[in-house]
């Protein structure tokens, strides 16, 4: 009598390991060989969620927290005018002359002193790179892609840009032409994973390097005027169905909520402008 015997499996098999994850919204496990080609879920803030209906809820829930803990910055910096004039760099006639232009007009009290050739927007970068205590980025003549993707609404409407960045740190210089945001700043090392440091940049240069990665990085879907949690978590789950996301990651900003779906090396930036 021969004793059937047992059939070998492959070596690459018995080297694969099995990984539990289960969904922080209704506790469902599900067990999944490690480098298997099926998507099954969609992570977000290091928690698995195993469908549609628990990613949504999550989704609900911390965009609701975000909105709750999001403040209004209101630092107390030297208005540039007075500190032009406290350095010797503009007299209050000149002062007075763009500010009238201000309310007639309209403008950033900064560029209408530029553009009336009182001071120059180095002089200007550099008072206000002083009143924050940041230092100023020269951008280069030849512009170099920054391989970190920020949706260019935002470095739009926040005059911010990344205008360099080291690999062997993983830190990333970000631009500033008016005022340094530090939500903005937190916003973007939660969802890059990169370290960030503010700088200031002149208005020109601002002009050049956003223009550049806004080319080089395609477009961003923005969705204005979104206002209820609920309805972004439903946007959001939307989305991520459509890329087939497996992972999600959203942070805030001011009155925006920013929120990037990865698949893969893929990603899809969103943003909905709550306030």
């Amino acid at each position: 009598m021969k004793l059937n015997l047992p059939i070998t499996a492959p070596a690459w098999v018995a080297g694969l390991k099995l990984i539990t994850s289960k969904c922080e919204i209704c506790h469902r496990s599900l067990a999944l060989r490690q480098l298997s080609t099926r998507k099954a879920g969609i992570r977000m803030r290091d928690s698995w969620y195993c469908s549609s209906r628990c990613f949504t809820s999550a989704a609900e829930q911390q965009v609701s927290r975000l909105l709750k803990l999001r403040t209004e910055q209101a630092a107390q910096r030297m208005p540039l005018g007075l500190s032009l004039i406290s350095h010797g760099l503009l007299t209050i006639e000149q002062l007075k002359k763009a500010t009238d232009e201000q309310k007639e007009n309209g403008g950033e009290i900064g560029e209408l002193l530029v553009r009336q050739g009182t001071v120059s927007e180095k002089q200007v970068t550099a008072i206000r790179a002083a009143e924050w205590g940041c230092p100023v980025f020269a951008v280069p003549k030849h512009v170099t892609r920054i391989r970190v993707n920020i949706p260019s609404d935002l470095m739009r409407i926040y005059s911010m840009t990344p205008v360099h960045y080291v690999g062997a740190t993983n830190l990333l210089l970000v631009g500033f032409v008016h005022s340094v945001e530090y939500g903005l700043l937190y916003a973007i090392e939660q969802i890059t994973g990169c370290q960030t440091k503010p700088c200031f940049v002149t208005s020109s240069d601002f002009l050049t390097q956003m223009l550049h990665q806004e080319k080089e990085q395609g477009g961003d879907t923005l969705a204005a005027g979104v206002k209820a949690p609920a309805e972004i978590a439903r946007l959001l789950c939307t989305s991520s169905l459509e890329v087939e996301a497996d992972e999600a990651f959203i942070e805030s900003c001011k009155e925006y909520v920013w929120a990037r779906l990865k698949s893969g090396p893929k990603a899809l930036d969103l943003l909905f402008k709550t306030g």
